[in-house]
């Protein structure tokens, strides 16, 4: 494990000492030496001090023998291989409030580790709930963030980006809520949001020795998290990314995050698709890719924000597409980014989110072989082309004309006949005669009916799409009722 100078004079604050270190010395040291050489601390007898040079940067340590600082420098080399040794252990064990407990003895400071989904996996015991914050206090009782906390992190900090991967510092001091100021790391893997790792300062001033061994350490725990992925339970990731790739889920963590969100299991919800096209430099498109994400998160505050490479994922209860400030956000990002932009159809309950991300992915290949000018693509466009390529299936009736799937699932539910009398009244070509004479039935009564159907329909029946459409999705729902 290499070390810096800063992390090294971290375990030496009950010494006498004297630093003389740059701010951002890096961490490339191997161990200490009694002779110079490259990558080593370089342990000397200077007057009446001892001299620990690090490649330039030094550490004075007064009243102490030659001999013993040696062994004390090689020994704090040995110290942080064995903590990191260990720590890694717990980690492969899936114990990480073992190894949160196990990262005080060097952070001396409280630590979070939260999953994808603001659950605490680990909080630094050596603090008592009542020691701390009131937001402390809910995360040592209820281990997860509060609803309160998650509003003021959004809204009154919105010029702090939370979901930006790596080391960023934030401050609360002005809150009553959020008290301690301190260090956050957001972590990812394969540009999913999995964890983030929290460090307050409250004990001991943070430096650039702690920062470096939170770098450090969030490599094996992004790895470690992210094997959730990989295995697909669904423990650690965002219970909405899981949702719209069709993984599962834990019905807790959903609820927990509906309610961070204010929204409820049968709402009507809508994606938003934006693709990012990649350039030559991978690491450049991930910086776009979170760029792009950033900047929707910042302008859609009432919407989930997910990575899902090459595309971000905008999950919302508002149909975006018809709102003309968000459309002027979108088309603005469309003209400044090479970027592409699918919209669902809505769908009616979490239950439907598995089938909108193929709805939005396929808006924007069917648009983009369409050649159109624009890079915004609405799926219902493209409905029937979709319906026409897929089996028959879940997929398909998702992708059927929703007012129709509602018309469907009513007569099912109540036998008012209105699915029916619209499958019929389009085969006779819209004859309320020759529909009220197929059907048996009064033709004020046709005619009441078809006026229900209308209003559920909300489209035009003279335009040649929609009717098709219209049609498409009833022989499609037929035909799924005999399978």
């Amino acid at each position: 494990m290499k070390l810096s100078m800063w992390m090294i004079a971290n375990r030496l604050t009950y010494f006498d000492l004297e630093l003389h270190i740059k701010e951002h010395a890096p961490a490339i040291l191997n161990s200490a030496r009694l002779a110079y050489a490259t990558n080593c601390v370089h342990v000397y007898q200077e007057k009446d001090y001892i001299v620990c040079n690090g490649e330039g940067d030094i550490i004075k340590i007064f009243h102490m023998e030659l001999t013993e600082a040696f062994e004390i420098i090689q020994g704090i080399f040995d110290f942080y291989e064995d903590w990191m040794a260990a720590l890694l252990q717990d980690l492969q064990q899936k114990d990480y409030q073992r190894a949160i407990d196990r990262a005080w003895l060097v952070f001396k400071n409280p630590m979070i580790l939260f999953d994808g989904n603001t659950k605490v996996l680990g909080i630094t015991r050596q603090y008592p709930a009542d020691s701390m914050d009131q937001e402390w206090e809910y995360l040592c009782t209820y281990g997860y963030s509060s609803l309160n906390a998650i509003h003021q992190m959004r809204y009154q900090h919105s010029n702090i980006d939370f979901t930006k991967h790596g080391i960023q510092a934030f401050s609360f001091e002005k809150d009553t809520l959020l008290k301690y100021s301190g260090y956050t790391f957001c972590l990812y893997y394969k540009d999913i949001l999995c964890g983030r790792l929290n460090l307050l300062l409250k004990d001991r001033k943070i430096n650039t020795g702690d920062l470096q061994l939170i770098t450090q350490l969030a490599l094996p725990l992004e790895y470690n998290l992210g094997q959730c992925i990989s295995e697909k339970n669904g423990n650690n990731l965002n219970v909405f990314y899981n949702l719209l790739t069709g993984q599962p889920c834990k019905q807790h963590c959903l609820e927990t995050q509906l309610t961070y969100q204010g929204w409820s299991l049968q709402d009507l919800f809508y994606l938003t698709l934006i693709e990012v096209q990649e350039q030559n430099k991978k690491q450049d498109f991930s910086q776009h890719l979170h760029m792009i994400a950033h900047m929707a998160e910042q302008q859609l505050q009432n919407c989930v924000i997910l990575n899902h490479k090459p595309y971000v994922m905008i999950l919302s209860t508002q149909d975006l597409s018809g709102n003309s400030a968000t459309m002027r956000f979108l088309s603005a990002l469309c003209h400044n980014n090479p970027i592409r932009i699918g919209f669902s159809l809505p769908g009616k309950g979490l239950e439907s989110a598995a089938f909108l991300l193929p709805q939005a992915k396929a808006a924007i290949r069917y648009g983009t072989a369409s050649q159109r000018s624009e890079q915004c693509y609405h799926f219902y466009d493209y409905a029937m082309d979709y319906l026409l390529d897929t089996p028959l299936g879940h997929q398909s009736v998702h992708a059927c004309m929703p007012a129709v799937v509602r018309l469907w699932k009513q007569e099912r539910a109540s036998k008012d006949d209105l699915f029916s009398t619209l499958k019929i009244y389009l085969e006779n070509e819209r004859s309320v005669s020759k529909t009220a004479a197929q059907m048996f039935t009064h033709r004020n009564t046709i005619l009441y009916r078809i006026k229900k159907i209308q209003e559920i329909l909300s489209c035009n029946l003279d335009d040649v799409y929609q009717r098709d459409y219209c049609r498409l999705s009833i022989q499609i729902l037929n035909l799924y009722e005999r399978i």
